[in-house]
């Protein structure tokens, strides 16, 4: 609720002397004036009153201000009237002045003086009636617009942003057109923000204005409201106009999930000379998060080649060859950042030195995994000190820790965890978590599940902490212990879908109470749409269901997105089942391929008596 500016009238003089003491009033007046005189170039210039005759032949011009007596005093008095705190009286002094000599700049002063008094519906009137005033002043629509975003009045916005676009050079419109998403994020409501994008920029998406731009901007925008039908068709249109749109190719990028022939418009965009490196990064990531490594390191190659300077691209291979276990080219990725260099008298330099801290630390952290994936615990924890000298950062020393405990130390590694500095909340979370993760790793899940216990009574809110519980209990068949923490979890964070795919998952895979746990995995869904894995579990849920088309259809689907381990246990046994062998037994050996050590992936084929 905006804050509305108090009035206090000035009629009386004995008032404004209690306001303002005579020492206090000219040093309140000096500044009134020196701010007054910085503005005098809003008025317009009068007829030459004389000029100089000292260099007859450069004459100069001098114009008088339209800033008369009368108008003076009103700016000196509304100046006095913001240093004594009356924002009030100065507003109402300003905008009237403003409206009667149609001044951009006093307008604009007399919204500067709202805003600063937190008074939004008096800025909105002062910017609205400079709009009225002075339709061509780009900043007045400028203002209007931001003020009217503040205030989060949707409805009334597209007007003065179509105008700002209009009042824009043209060169310089595709840029404003195509920061409009991302101005509009204040507004809660994405689809009322998608409809004033598209009303604003509907010039642009029309002939002869059209701009892949104002194309690209509808589609974020729809994209952001979760409407994917109207952001594909938007995108289509802005690829084209312009192939080579990196706008465009990320919406597609973001959409891939939902609209296979996006990804064929990516790789069609990338084969452009001027394919945009931006792009080819997000799709890197994209491919990764897909566990397409293969593709994805081709996709950082080629950036690499292009720009052996950007260490982060670097990084991102190294990661992706652990992933996909070749150590010798995940270090070939990182000896360009990590090698000596020399100094000026010719001895080594270590390159730390030369690196920002997190790219030494990020680098050390990668070699630490070369070392221990080449079976070299001792070398990755010289690594891991190196990266950490202090022994004080959590995620470094959970690794240490783990890599202690594979030495037979888990003693050690417990303890150097519990040392370990709490700065401040977080840390005492991150920590338990840590010795849970270890003991997991170990397959101890008793411990596991104590420590979590003893976490969750310290910080009996903390939801993180309360699933990784659940998951424990469920692993050790404490069933009910795992529904009572799950729906703890849901009732204090009700957006956390994992929670609610969890519990749906549970319910499904024991064939139990199916329709409960359909709620639960739709509802999970719907928080977070086209999640392989929450698919995967509505899949499970058909096929206990007996829908084996709808759960083939959908398992596919998951297993596509992401073919990770668990997925292909249930995609093949539904294959196996519904009579394809084949199909099953290589989806069960792509599952393997990634978790060779995946316990239900283990299980499927023990329990159908299947050998690889």
């Amino acid at each position: 609720m905006p804050v509305h500016i108090s009035r206090v009238s000035t009629s009386s003089n004995a008032q404004s002397r209690q306001i303002f003491p005579r020492h206090a009033l000219i040093p309140s007046a000096v500044m009134a004036l020196a701010l007054i005189s910085s503005s005098l170039a809003w008025a317009a210039p009068k007829t030459p009153a004389s000029t100089s005759q000292t260099t007859p032949s450069t004459p100069v011009t001098i114009q008088n201000s339209d800033l008369d007596a009368p108008l003076f005093y009103q700016l000196l008095i509304a100046e006095i009237q913001v240093n004594a705190g009356e924002a009030g009286t100065a507003y109402q002094l300003y905008l009237d002045a403003a409206r009667r000599h149609q001044s951009g700049q006093l307008y604009q002063r007399a919204v500067e003086i709202a805003l600063r008094a937190r008074a939004g519906e008096q800025a909105l009137t002062a910017a609205k009636a400079w709009r009225q005033a002075l339709p061509q002043s780009r900043e007045a629509s400028e203002f209007t617009a931001q003020i009217l975003m503040a205030l989060g009045r949707a409805n009334e916005l597209a007007p003065p942003l179509r105008t700002l676009i209009q009042l824009t050079p043209a060169t310089q419109q595709p840029q404003v057109i195509a920061s409009l998403p991302r101005s509009l994020n204040r507004l809660s409501d994405r689809q009322a923000a998608a409809a004033v994008i598209d009303e604003a920029t509907q010039p642009w998406r029309q002939a002869p204005l059209e701009l892949a731009e104002a194309w690209a901007a509808s589609g974020e925008g729809w994209l952001q409201a979760k409407n994917p039908q109207r952001a594909q068709t938007a995108v289509q249109r802005a690829l084209a106009l312009n192939p080579s749109l990196p706008t465009a190719g990320l919406l597609a990028i973001d959409l891939s999930d939902q609209w296979p022939e996006a990804e064929h418009l990516v790789k069609a965009q990338l084969t452009k000379p001027d394919a945009s490196d931006v792009v080819r990064l997000a799709y890197a990531r994209k491919l990764t998060l897909a566990q397409r490594y293969d593709e994805a390191a081709q996709q950082l190659d080629l950036l690499i080649a292009k720009h052996p300077e950007q260490h982060g691209n670097r990084m991102l291979l190294a990661a992706i060859r652990l992933e996909m276990r070749q150590p010798d080219q995940a270090e070939a990725a990182l000896k360009p950042i990590l090698e000596n260099v020399p100094r000026a008298d010719g001895k080594a330099n270590d390159r730390r030195s030369a690196l920002p801290a997190g790219e030494f630390e990020q680098a050390s952290l990668l070699m630490a995994q070369v070392a221990e994936l080449r079976k070299r615990p001792q070398e990755a924890l010289e690594w891991l000190d190196r990266a950490d000298p202090k022994h004080e950062k959590i995620g470094i020393q959970s690794q240490r820790a783990r890599l202690l405990s594979s030495q037979g130390k888990l003693k050690e590694a417990r303890q150097a965890l519990r040392a370990l500095p709490e700065s401040e909340p977080r840390d005492a979370v991150l920590k338990y978590q840590a010795e849970a993760q270890l003991l997991r790793d170990l397959r101890q899940w008793p411990e596991a599940y104590r420590v979590l216990s003893e976490a969750t009574d310290r910080f009996p809110e903390d939801t993180d902490l309360l699933y990784d519980q659940a998951m424990l209990a469920d692993r050790l068949h404490k069933l009910d212990d795992m529904e009572r923490l799950l729906r703890k979890v849901i009732e204090l964070a009700p957006d956390h879908a994992n929670a609610f795919n969890a519990l749906g998952y549970s319910f499904a895979d024991r064939g139990i109470r199916l329709e409960e746990a359909r709620k639960l995995i739709t509802q999970a869904l719907t928080l977070r749409p086209g999640d392989p894995f929450i698919t995967d579990s509505l899949g499970w849920l058909e096929y206990r269901q007996g829908n084996k088309a709808e759960a083939l259809k959908l398992l596919k689907e998951a297993f596509q997105a992401r073919p990770d381990a668990e997925i292909a246990a249930h995609l093949g046994e539904v294959l196996w089942l519904t009579g394809k062998e084949d199909d099953a037994r290589k989806v069960w050996r792509t599952g393997i391929q990634q978790e060779p050590e995946n316990d239900a992936l283990k299980s499927t084929l023990q329990r159908l008596r299947v050998h690889l």
